[in-house]
């Protein structure tokens, strides 16, 4: 069982994502802006979080990079649409470890979070 963070101003994407985690047997917390996503990161210590790459109110990369700084051994996996590769790439040599294009398939959520934490989660 992960804890794992899902950061997104989309209410309908954040449930989702969590029903796909929830069912998988693992804990989620969610943040819609960043002020959130930094409290709930900071309180919850998470293995995993899922990041929407594009916010309204932040630069795409700079929670990743904050988070990184906070927790460098945390998974990060950006969110995104196919449009975007410029900016997923980005994400990636900012420390990002993966990425998932919407609209997501239940399957590639599970296999992500399988191959990025294998046995690696926190108690």
């Amino acid at each position: 069982m992960a804890k794992i963070l899902i950061v997104d101003d989309s209410p309908l994407f954040r449930v989702l994502l969590k029903e796909v985690l929830v069912t998988n047997g693992h804990v989620t917390f969610e943040a819609g802006t960043v002020e959130e996503a930094l409290e709930v990161f900071e309180e919850v210590s998470p293995d995993l979080v899922f990041k929407d790459l594009i916010m309204e109110d932040n630069d795409p990369l700079a929670l990743i990079v904050k988070f990184k700084s906070l927790d460098p051994t945390v998974k990060i996996v950006v969110v995104s649409t196919e449009t975007q590769k410029n900016l997923i790439y980005q994400a990636i040599k900012a420390g990002a470890k993966d990425f998932l294009i919407k609209p997501f398939k239940t399957t590639e959520v599970t296999m992500t979070v399988n191959r990025l934490l294998g046995g690696n989660i926190r108690s």
